[in-house]
């Protein structure tokens, strides 16, 4: 028997007893049981308490070690030197950090709420729509907006995490600034041509020179067999 079953069968014994204390007298053999029942049911009453107060002592540590746990990701996710979004299946905004606040030249709490499209340049829809519609893990590139300066070209990598229970999916957005690798690299192609005819010149000069020597020891040697011998 539970120990609610017994709780509730002393309960109705001692009802019991109260209505016969009010007409007859009270049978002291019957009272005796009453009352070793009641103790039986407070001792095991009192171990009940101490086992749901460890439980509540575990309960509490546990929740403590995962408040803690939060908090450490929270500042990881905060002081990260990378962006990161949290969004749901349809790009909309959960969380930011201040680096993504940064990229985008917004106020952390101003992006929460909105959706992630918003943020990127029209060329870059297609493409956007399509990986969210498809999400998967290989780097892309588009380009943001940046409200206080010039767009702002970021490499993306995605990853999906789905809430089977709640049916629910959530999509973490990492966004890389690679604006001064992609000026480098538009700087380089604008000068290769010129680099490329440098080198074809100095590799001409080179082989000239080349040819010019070995014309002149071609010659030393000639003239060096025609002289008449003593």
């Amino acid at each position: 028997m539970s120990i609610s079953h017994q709780i509730e069968a002393v309960y109705q014994r001692a009802l019991h007893l109260r209505e016969q204390a009010t007409t007859h007298p009270v049978d002291p053999s019957i009272l005796d049981l009453a009352l070793k029942d009641l103790y039986l049911v407070l001792e095991e009453l009192q171990a009940v308490d101490a086992e749901l107060h460890q439980q509540n002592q575990r309960l509490s540590n546990a929740q403590h070690e995962v408040d803690l746990e939060r908090q450490r990701y929270r500042i990881l996710f905060e002081l990260a030197p990378d962006g990161y979004f949290v969004t749901d299946e349809k790009g909309q905004i959960y969380h930011a950090n201040r680096a993504a606040a940064l990229l985008c030249g917004q106020p952390q709490a101003g992006l929460v709420g909105k959706p992630l499209l918003v943020l990127i340049q029209p060329g870059d829809w297609p493409e956007f729509q399509r990986r969210l519609a498809q999400p998967e893990s290989t780097p892309w590139d588009i380009t943001l907006h940046s409200r206080p300066g010039e767009p702002v070209t970021v490499a993306i990598t995605t990853n999906v995490i789905q809430d089977r229970r709640l049916g629910a999916t959530t999509i973490l957005w990492l966004l890389r600034d690679i604006s001064q690798q992609r000026r480098m690299e538009q700087q380089l192609q604008a000068i290769h041509p010129d680099l490329e005819t440098l080198v074809a010149a100095r590799t001409a000069e080179l082989q000239g020179a080349v040819a010019q020597l070995r014309q002149e020891l071609s010659d030393c040697r000639q003239g060096r067999s025609h002289e008449p011998h003593v």
